[in-house]
Order: C-alpha cells, then structure tokens, then sequence
C-alpha cells in the first residue's frame, strides 16, 4: 500500500470504528500539546504580570479583571466578594472563572498546576463533545482532526483559550461546543447541552441572550420530543440561581442589565463623549469619565443606580455621537486588524501594530458574512429550514449584540471566529456535507 493510500484510509477512517483505547492514545497526545502549550504560555504570562513567586505559587491579587480579589477572599477568607470604592460587591463578577481555579489551587497553588489542569479540562470538554458529534453524523477521522485543529491554528485565538484571567478563554471553547452538539444526534445531547447552557451563563452574564434565544430555537428545529425542553429549563434555572444570590445578597434580584452590579459603571466609558477618541487602538480603561460618586452611594445597587442615571443622560444627549460610535465598533468587528485596547509604555507610544492573527480572523468572519448573504440571496425558504445556518446565525447575532452595545476588542471576538470556522468546516468539509 503506497503513502498516499495509506494517509486516504487513515483520514478516511469512520469515527463510529475508533476503540476506546484508539480514542484515549489520541486525546492523551492532544492533552500532552495542550499541556505544554501551557507552560509555554504560562511562563510569558509571568513576565508580563508577574503571575508566580519564586516558588511557583499563584500571586491570586495579580489575577486582572477583579477575579484574583475574588479568588484571594475565597481561598483565605472562604467569602466571595470584591471592594470598588470602598464598596463591598457581591455581583461584580460572574463565578465561573474565580471558583474554577479556587478549587484548583485547593489542591495546589503550584501556577502551572493550576494553568495546565484548567486548559485539560475545557479542551478535553472540546476534544469529547467533537468526537461525539462527529460520530453521531457517521463522520471520518480527517473532519475530527481539523476541528481539534480550529481553537488553536491561529496564533492569539489559541493564546485566549489558554488564559484565565478573562472569561473569554472559556467562552471561546463552551460556545462552540454548544453549536457542534445542537447539531449531532447523540442520545443525550439534550442534558448535556443544558448544562452547557447553565454553566455558560455563570461564565459571563452578557451570554445571556444565547442561553435564552438559543434553547427556544432548539424547541423550533429540534423532532418532537419532551427531552428539547431541557436546555430552556437548565436556562432557566441559570438565572434564578444567579438572580436568588443576588436577591439574597442584596436584596435585589439580578437580571439582564442587572445581571452585573458594575455595568453601568463599565457602560459609562462607552457612553462618553471621548469614546471614538480611544477606541479601539487605546484601551477603554483610559477614557476619562467622572469617578466621584455622591455622598448617599454606599452600596453596589446604588453606585449601579448612580451610573445608569448618567449614561441614560448622555445617550438622550449625544444619540449620534453614540450612533456614530456603534458604526466604529462594527468596523471593528469586521474590518480591524491591528492590536487593539492598547495601553501606553513608559514613553507614552502605543502599540498598534498589526496582527496576523486578526487579518486571518477577519477573513474568517467575512467569508461567513458573504457566504449567508450568498445563501440567502439564493434561497431564503432553505436556509432557515436548515438549522446548521440559523443555530449559527443566531450565535453570531446574540453574541455579538451585547458587545455593540458597549465595546468589542479581539478577545471577545474568539468565540465568534472559532465558530465560523466549524460552519466553514461544516459547510466545505472535504468528504462530504454533515448530515442535517
């Protein structure tokens, strides 16, 4: 059997035939690359946020985005809230990410330990939902390659999953799984995908209207069977979980825009008259805004109150400088390339260089942008019966939408490329189509 006949039987090799044994020697082999990955990473976070001490433990006051104060008072005072403005926050933050690597570090500080088991776990959660999906479409072994393939080939894509100091770097890998098991026709995928579903909206609240819109999609497009209910009702219960702590915590039940006791405080820098003066090549965190606060603040609610007062005002005030801004961000989104939400080094300069990655990204993106617009042009009545197509719209769409609204950088847009590349994939795979 020459070389190539026998790389057309290895790839052509029907997932449905794979052992266990096959499968475990493919996911150690994988994990063994996601494992060194890490360290590499790991070791350049380092040197950029001093991350570790010399003995390699965890420094949890250096994790950014408030999650390392969240961590630090679970670990050493078992409490979860954080201090802005001398405020005690209860809803600040989401749980996902502090209480994931608060259990890690229970077993050990050790930062690599606890870089590498975080990554093991969401790409293993990755590396099984692929294979059972494929499976359950009769696919072969060359379409499960490439889709392990797809959260890692471009550069700054994979270096987001890799993190953990920002909610996107689970986002970019829960999401897709999402969209790969909607599709399949595993027996089960209506739990799993409810607890996908559950789990994601504790990952980032701004999630929320994929968790809503999605599930009552799935009850549209799924046979008729009671089990398509369970994501709607795993939805559901994800927010009378998170909205009952809130209640109870502070007696209010947290929800939408409430979700997050901060976001008025972090709408207030979109809402600003400066906004187009720094976005996107300067971060957001520069934008002057008004940071006194009155006297009767005392509590987040109230701080919440204080900037949604301010930011209505502005936007009754400024609409079509607001307007004008949502366009900037729409471009963006489709058209930036170049390193973005920079802050200046000690000699004022910012690097706004362009990335590779964002040009590969970007083309992403707009192949699938041309390719609906295509399908829809083409036939209309077929695209929306086929919900390959309108789960995926419907991602994009609800993901993108809460980011329109108040800013969008290049992490965020990870779990939107990922995605389009697996409908890429989905639609041009090179054997043949996915079974709908």
């Amino acid at each position: 059997m020459t070389i190539n006949k026998k790389l057309n039987y290895f790839f052509s090799y029907p997932l449905s035939n794979i052992t266990i044994k096959k499968l475990i020697f493919f996911w150690l082999i994988y994990a063994l690359s996601i494992s060194l990955a890490s360290i590499f990473f790991g070791y350049l976070l380092n040197i950029k946020i001093n991350i570790y001490d010399e003995e390699f433990n965890i420094i949890f006051k250096n994790i950014s985005f408030s999650n390392g104060d969240l961590i630090y008072n679970l670990y050493y005072n078992n409490e979860y809230f954080t201090e802005f403005k001398n405020i005690k926050f209860y809803l600040q933050k989401t749980p996902a990410i502090p209480f994931l690597i608060y259990y890690i570090s229970l077993i050990s500080k050790n930062f690599f330990f606890i870089i590498i088991v975080k990554n093991l776990i969401v790409y293993s959660l990755y590396f099984f939902i692929s294979f059972t999906s494929l499976k359950s479409l009769n696919q072969n072994f060359l379409n499960f390659i490439l889709l392990l393939l797809i959260p890692i080939i471009i550069p700054y894509n994979f270096i987001v999953s890799l993190n953990f100091v920002y909610e996107d770097s689970l986002i970019a890998l829960i999401v897709p799984c999402i969209y790969l098991l909607a599709l399949s026709n595993y027996k089960n995928k209506f739990v799993v995908l409810g607890l996908l579903c559950f789990l994601l909206y504790f990952v980032k609240t701004s999630i929320i209207f994929i968790i809503i819109i999605f599930p009552l999609l799935i009850l549209i497009y799924e046979k008729k069977t009671f089990l398509k209910f369970i994501p709607l009702g795993f939805s559901l219960l994800a927010i009378i979980v998170w909205g009952m702590y809130g209640l109870i915590k502070t007696d209010r039940f947290s929800f939408m825009s409430t979700s997050s006791s901060i976001n008025s405080y972090v709408m207030s820098f979109a809402y600003n008259e400066n906004f187009h003066k720094y976005y996107p090549y300067k971060s957001t965190d520069l934008i002057p805004i008004d940071q006194e606060i009155p006297n009767y603040v005392n509590t987040e609610w109230e701080l919440y109150d204080h900037y949604k007062e301010k930011n209505l005002n502005y936007l009754n005030e400024n609409y079509k400088r607001y307007l004008e801004d949502t366009f900037i961000k729409l471009k963006f989104i489709f058209f930036g390339i170049k390193r973005d939400s920079a802050l200046p080094d000690k000699f004022g300069n910012y690097d706004n260089r362009v990335r590779i990655s964002q040009i590969i990204s970007k083309l992403i993106i707009n192949c699938c942008l041309i390719l609906i617009i295509y399908k829809t042009i083409s036939n209309f009545k077929n695209l929306i019966r086929d919900k390959k197509n309108v789960y995926f719209i419907a991602i994009v769409i609800f993901g993108l939408f809460p980011h329109v609204l108040v800013w969008a950088t290049s992490k965020h847009l990870v779990p939107i490329i990922n995605l389009c590349l697996i409908y890429l994939l989905l639609n041009y795979n090179l054997r043949n189509h996915l079974t709908r």
